[in-house]
C-alpha cells in the first residue's frame, strides 16, 4: 500500500500523492501556466502555484495563520502560501489584527467569503447558489469600500454596484458584459449574471454608480428614472424581485428583518402589541377563535403590518421594480374579510415592536415612526440589533458556527467595537476571526 507523504500536508490536499519527482514537476508546471493565465487585472484571484519545502518545520503560528486565512476567504490555500508566511510573521510578533488584515485586504476575501455572505441574504431560498445581482455586487462594493462607505448605508444608500464601463471596453466582443440600463440592470440580471459567467474578480471591477434608478414602463417602453424611495439593498432589483413580488409586500418586513436584523418573525412577535395597523385581509377569528388571534395572528401582524405602509407604493411586475404616487392594489386587498381593519392610505410607518423582550433585541435609536422605505431603512440601521446581525453573519461564516446563546455577550462587545470603528465592515470580520473564540 502507497504511503502518504509529508508533502501532500503542505499543499493542503489530504488524498493527493507524490508518485514522482517528473510528474511534481509537471503538476507545478500546469498550475503555474493555469495561474498565469488568469492574472489578467478582473479575473478571479488565482491560487498562486507554490513550490513547497517538504523537510520544513511547520510552527504553530503558521498553521494558526493557514487556518485565519482560510477562515475570512473562505479558501484553503498551501501552508507554504506566501500570505499565509507574512501571517505567521505578525502572529509571532504579537500582531494578530495585522495578521487578520492580509486576508481580508486579499482579493479572495471580497471574491468568496463576502460574496457568499450577500448570496445568502439576497433572495427568498438564502442559499449560496442565488446568483450574483445588484444585491451582491452592492454588498461586495460596500465591503470593499469600508474606508469611506459605513455598513449603516446597506440600509440607507442611494447607490448601487456595477461593472465599470471603462473596463467592460476593454473586454473581447466574443466575452463582453450586457450593460444597457434599461434592459440589462433595472428589468433583468443580464448584467450581473455575465459578470459572472465571464469569471470577472467582483473586487477588481466593480464601481460606484450613484443614485438608484428604476425603470417606468409607459406604453410597454421602459424608461430609467432616479429611484423615488431608495433605501440601499432593501430597493435592489434582487431583493424586491425576491419579496415584492404578488403577495401583499409583507415579505419584505419580513425578510428585511431576517437579513438585517437576523430575526425570524416569530422572534420578534408580540402579542401585547398594538393592532389598529393590521389590514383588512387578516380574519380576527381564525379557525372561528378570537382567542386565537390574540394569541397568535395579533403577535406578528400587529407590528409587521405596522412597518408594512413602508411599501405601500412598491410592486414588482414586468420583470422590474416599479415605484408610482399612489398605494398599490395589493395593500388592500380581500377587503371583506374583516372590513374593519386598517386601511392603508400612504407611505407611513409606524414602529410597535417597542415592548417587552424587544425593547433590548431591537434597541432601536431614532424616530419609531416615519414614511416610506427610506425611513423603514433608516430606523434598521439605527438600530442595535443591525450591528448584532452583521456580527451574527461574520461570526457564523469566518467561525464556521452561530454563536451560543452564553456568547450573546460576546457578539454585543464585538458589535460595539463595530459601531465604535465607524461601521467598518471589513475590521468587522477581522475583529471576529481573531476572536479566542472563533479561530484557533
Amino acid at each position: 500500500m502507497m504511503k502518504t507523504s509529508r508533502f501532500d500536508t503542505r499543499l493542503g490536499e489530504s488524498r493527493s500523492r507524490i508518485v514522482s519527482s517528473t510528474s511534481l514537476k509537471m503538476m507545478l508546471s500546469m498550475l503555474s501556466i493555469i495561474a498565469a493565465s488568469k492574472t489578467n487585472a478582473q479575473n478571479i484571484t488565482p491560487i498562486p502555484a507554490v513550490r513547497p519545502d517538504p523537510n520544513g518545520a511547520i510552527s504553530a503560528e503558521r498553521t494558526r495563520a493557514q487556518k485565519l486565512f482560510q477562515a475570512l476567504t473562505a479558501v484553503r490555500v498551501p501552508i507554504d502560501d506566501a500570505r499565509v508566511i507574512q501571517m505567521e510573521a505578525l502572529i509571532r510578533q504579537g500582531n494578530l489584527r495585522g495578521a487578520a488584515a492580509v486576508a481580508s485586504k486579499d482579493p479572495l476575501f471580497l471574491d468568496i467569503q463576502i460574496r457568499d455572505t450577500a448570496r445568502e441574504m439576497s433572495d427568498r431560498d438564502e442559499t449560496v447558489r442565488a446568483p450574483m445581482s445588484d444585491f451582491v455586487a452592492t454588498f461586495i462594493g460596500i465591503v470593499r469600500d469600508s474606508d469611506t462607505t459605513s455598513a449603516k448605508e446597506m440600509l440607507t444608500g442611494n447607490f448601487y454596484y456595477r461593472v465599470d464601463p471603462a473596463i467592460i471596453a476593454t473586454l473581447p466582443t466574443n466575452a463582453t458584459i450586457r450593460q444597457n440600463e434599461a434592459t440589462d440592470i433595472l428589468t433583468s440580471n443580464n448584467h450581473y449574471a455575465d459578470l459572472s459567467a465571464r469569471g470577472l474578480s467582483p473586487q477588481a471591477v466593480l464601481i460606484r454608480q450613484s443614485p438608484q434608478r428604476i425603470s417606468q414602463r409607459v406604453n410597454n417602453v421602459e424608461t430609467p428614472v432616479d429611484h423615488p424611495d431608495p433605501a440601499g439593498l432593501i430597493t435592489t432589483r434582487a431583493f424586491t424581485g425576491a419579496h415584492a413580488v404578488a403577495g401583499t409586500n409583507r415579505r419584505m418586513v419580513e425578510y428585511s428583518f431576517r437579513e438585517f436584523m437576523c430575526l425570524p418573525m416569530a422572534e420578534f412577535a408580540d402579542a401585547d402589541a398594538p393592532d389598529d395597523r393590521v389590514a383588512r385581509d387578516v380574519t380576527r377569528t381564525p379557525s372561528g377563535s378570537v382567542n386565537l388571534y390574540q394569541s397568535s395572528c395579533k403577535a406578528c401582524h400587529g407590528q409587521m403590518d405596522g412597518f408594512r405602509g413602508a411599501f405601500a407604493f412598491l410592486d414588482f411586475t414586468n420583470n422590474g421594480q416599479r415605484i408610482g404616487t399612489n398605494v398599490v392594489a395589493k395593500m388592500n386587498r380581500n377587503q371583506t374579510e374583516f372590513p374593519q381593519g386598517y386601511v392603508t392610505t400612504d407611505n407611513s410607518v409606524v414602529n410597535y415592536a417597542t415592548l417587552g423582550k424587544n425593547v433590548d433585541q431591537l434597541g432601536w435609536r431614532s424616530a419609531l415612526t416615519g414614511n416610506g422605505m427610506a425611513g423603514f431603512g433608516k430606523m434598521m440601521a439605527d438600530s442595535r440589533a443591525f450591528s448584532r446581525c452583521m456580527v451574527r453573519r461574520a461570526f457564523k461564516r469566518v467561525c464556521r458556527r452561530s454563536p451560543l446563546t452564553q456568547e450573546e455577550q460576546m457578539v454585543r462587545s464585538l458589535a460595539d467595537q463595530f459601531e465604535i470603528d465607524g461601521y467598518h465592515m471589513r475590521h468587522m470580520y477581522e475583529n471576529v476571526a481573531i476572536h479566542p473564540q472563533c479561530v484557533q
